[in-house]
């Protein structure tokens, strides 16, 4: 078996071509980096260099060993900070981004969840209104939405439906939409722009309507403000099906889903942490709000009934 002292001499000689060279970066006498090559070649049982014009060049035996030697190195380390990790203590502080869509409700009952498992941990929760850069010093971010270019690590975790809302007094006063053609005509709430590229709805026909960007009048940057706005009569509004189901439960009857025929694109959930090696605290925190997203946004097929 070789050892990784010989693996790691052997190759760099081979990156610096010089003898001399690679003593000096390895803080090693030329004798030991000559005796650690000798014993490797005799393991080999061939030759693993040669000099040419004052340089050491590796053979063709040396030039294909150099390659396996190299991911030999690679497993070795990422062994190592494998266990290293495992032998950190999850504890130390933490910043968690999220969108505000996210912060209340399931978000905040996974973070008290973690926390209740790894006592010695403690978070910040810190609500994003504008798409995380890896010039943001984020540590995790939640995010409803593709996130491209942005510098960091992304993986998406699952999709939101989304539906058209209205109150049932709002739709008695300015009259139900029949059509998407309908909405036009109506007052709207949007939250953080939603409305500004106009929107897009389908039905199961394959028939599709476009929308121009439609004004508001109202907007927010909460979701819970903006289904508050709704529900006091301000317009429609586009909200998370999984949102109004979980409103409805608590205050039955105030939101009505208008279009039921129609549907608008699935929003893509975004989970976003730097590259690079992760301390083990944020590798946790990553599998475990992992494991806890609800089945309905792991759905990636057909919508799931909307809430009426």
């Amino acid at each position: 078996m070789h050892h990784l002292d010989d693996l790691a001499v052997f190759v760099a000689v081979v990156e610096n071509a010089s003898l001399t060279a690679s003593a000096r970066d390895m803080a090693l006498s030329k004798s030991t980096l000559s005796r650690r090559l000798g014993r490797l070649e005799t393991q080999v049982g061939q030759p693993l260099l040669e000099r040419r014009s004052n340089r050491l060049v590796p053979t063709e035996a040396g030039e294909t060993f150099a390659g396996y030697c190299r991911h030999m190195l690679d497993l070795s380390r990422e062994s190592r900070h494998a266990l290293d990790n495992l032998r950190e203590r999850v504890s130390g502080q933490l910043t968690v981004h999220a969108h505000p869509l996210f912060m209340r409700g399931w978000f905040t009952h996974r973070v008290e969840a973690f926390l209740e498992r790894f006592p010695e941990m403690e978070l910040t929760l810190a609500t994003l209104t504008q798409p995380p850069t890896a010039e943001s010093d984020i540590a995790i971010c939640l995010w409803p939405g593709a996130l491209e270019d942005c510098g960091l690590r992304t993986e998406t975790v699952g999709r939101l439906t989304r539906g058209i809302y209205a109150h049932p007094d709002y739709l008695a006063e300015r009259g139900t939409p029949l059509h998407p053609r309908d909405l036009a005509a109506h007052d709207w709430v949007d939250m953080l722009g939603a409305l500004r590229d106009g929107l897009t709805l389908r039905r199961a026909d394959g028939s599709a309507h476009r929308l121009a960007p439609l004004r508001s009048r109202s907007r927010a940057d909460q979701d819970v403000l903006q289904a508050d706005a709704i529900v006091r009569g301000r317009g429609l509004g586009v909200l998370p099906d999984w949102m109004v189901a979980r409103r409805l439960r608590a205050h039955p009857g105030t939101l009505v889903s208008c279009l039921q025929d129609w549907t608008l694109p699935a929003v893509p959930i975004t989970l976003a942490c730097p590259h690079g090696r992760l301390p083990r605290k944020t590798l946790c925190l990553l599998d475990h709000l992992r494991a806890a997203i609800p089945p309905d946004w792991r759905r990636a097929g057909d919508a799931p009934p909307r809430p009426t």
